[in-house]
């Protein structure tokens, strides 16, 4: 700058000697940013001031020592929050500014982290390590749950997660593993049904109403005469109707329910021992024959208790 600016409340030979000082401080490769911040602190403190008066302040001291508001904002306020006793020498200034807000700073700093790669589980202070202490999420998560966080901000773009786990779903082992859990598989059935009434809604909305010739009518329900059917028919039928309406109603039930894995293969072998039962009694009704098979006496038992 070709003519020095100096900020009010400063002698000009004052404010000269600082933004010399603040030169070499910028230059110096072996100077910490604790040097800027301690600086910053002292030029505040000559002539104490409001926060606006502080702000316009740090802001022509940055033009003229080729810096930036931002960072020496940053700078001043970790120096202040780390008094000169209470810093460590072998800590990295990064690893003082994540802690800065932490209340418990100057106890929590003077043991070192936990590092699963170290013989006596202690490692060494680092940026990672300062973002664990304070609960936020580290930039390299080495842990599965850091890493499932990651990838859950990754993927908030709704396409791109449903393609991830499109991806991920050619892994049959991760699917399996997966299915294991009673809320994942209670979130694929909601969802499931949710898509079915999607379409079926959509399917309803796409059909025209399509004139046909009075001749066609539908085809007829089978029915029977009561009167002359006999008992064991009405029975039977009886028993396919109730079965139907109470199975429809148990199955709605059970769908917003958590099953366990052992619950929900419990009731796919009494769903396959009820076809089988059901193959039985419609290859009596068309021959017969009311002999079973061997197989088919093992899967549902001798007395049928199995269902």
């Amino acid at each position: 700058m070709s003519v020095l600016e100096v900020p009010a409340g400063y002698t000009r030979e004052q404010w000269l000697e600082f933004v010399k000082q603040g030169r070499r401080v910028m230059r110096s490769k072996s100077t910490s940013n604790f040097d800027m911040g301690d600086l910053l602190n002292e030029i505040i403190n000559v002539n104490p001031r409001g926060h606006g008066e502080i702000t316009t302040t740090l802001t022509v001291y940055a033009a003229q020592i080729r810096s930036t508001l931002s960072s020496l904002s940053k700078y001043r306020y970790v120096a202040q929050s780390w008094p000169a006793e209470m810093r460590r020498d072998d800590v990295p200034w990064s690893v003082h500014q994540h802690l800065a807000a932490v209340p418990n700073r100057f106890t929590l700093i003077r043991e070192e982290p936990s590092d699963e790669l170290d013989p006596n589980q202690h490692g060494q202070w680092h940026t990672d390590a300062a973002l664990r202490a304070r609960d936020s999420l580290p930039e390299t998560p080495s842990t599965g749950p850091e890493r499932i966080v990651q990838a859950k901000r990754l993927l908030r773009v709704t396409e791109e997660a449903a393609h991830a786990v499109a991806q991920l779903a050619e892994r049959t082992e991760v699917i399996d593993k997966a299915m294991e859990d009673p809320t994942f598989r209670q979130a694929v059935r909601d969802a499931q049904r949710d898509r079915g009434h999607r379409i079926e809604a959509q399917n309803r909305s796409q059909q025209q109403p399509s004139p046909s010739p009075r001749t066609d009518s539908p085809q007829p329900v089978p029915s029977v005469e009561y009167q002359q059917t006999p008992a064991a028919v009405l029975k039977i039928l009886g028993q396919c109707t109730s079965f139907c309406v109470t199975m429809q109603n148990a199955v709605v039930a059970a769908q917003e329910e958590q099953l366990t894995t052992e619950q929900e293969a419990a009731v796919l072998d009494s769903l396959k021992k009820v076809r089988a039962v059901c193959d039985w009694c419609e290859h009596v009704v068309t021959t017969g024959g009311s002999d079973m098979d061997e197989a088919l006496v093992r899967l549902i038992g001798d007395d049928g208790g199995g269902l």
